[in-house]
């Protein structure tokens, strides 16, 4: 039982891992977007179009999850050992974040209205959107 646990779960992390030298790979071969990005783009084409069961790499991903606070930690360390350079762009740092937040909520809501239809019934509650619960019977 604790034998089968452990190949499935070092066959999640053995897929998990190959997905990411795969988006390496691609992003080396001049692809503008981050290695690990790439990875996880092909990853879900790759669970979508079933070349990978979800199954075999659940339990990698679920331990990978449940300690991704751990993982911050070198990054964490990394950042005080750069408090001076952050002290003297903390401006520029504060503009960039606020401006890309004002980008990301501006394009996430002009795509909201596109893509989604209004809803008469929205309109007549002054915005609200009605609670779907999937129990209601088609009249």
């Amino acid at each position: 039982m604790i034998a089968r646990r452990t190949i499935a779960f070092l066959r999640g992390i053995a897929i998990l891992t190959a997905f990411l030298f795969i988006g390496q790979f691609l992003h080396g071969l001049g692809v503008p977007i981050p290695g690990g990005v790439l990875g996880l783009i092909v990853f879900y084409f790759a669970l979508s179009a079933g070349v990978v069961q979800l199954d075999w790499v659940d339990a990698a991903s679920n331990l990978l999850l449940r300690n991704m606070v751990l993982l911050f930690v070198p990054l964490t360390v990394g950042l005080m050992d750069m408090v001076g350079l952050l002290s003297r762009q903390a401006l520029a740092i504060a503009a960039s974040l606020l401006v890309s937040l004002a980008a990301v909520v501006l394009t996430t809501g002009l795509l909201g209205q596109w893509l989604l239809p209004p809803d008469n019934e929205a309109a007549e509650n002054g915005g609200a959107q009605p609670i779907r619960t999937g129990r209601e019977s088609a009249s």
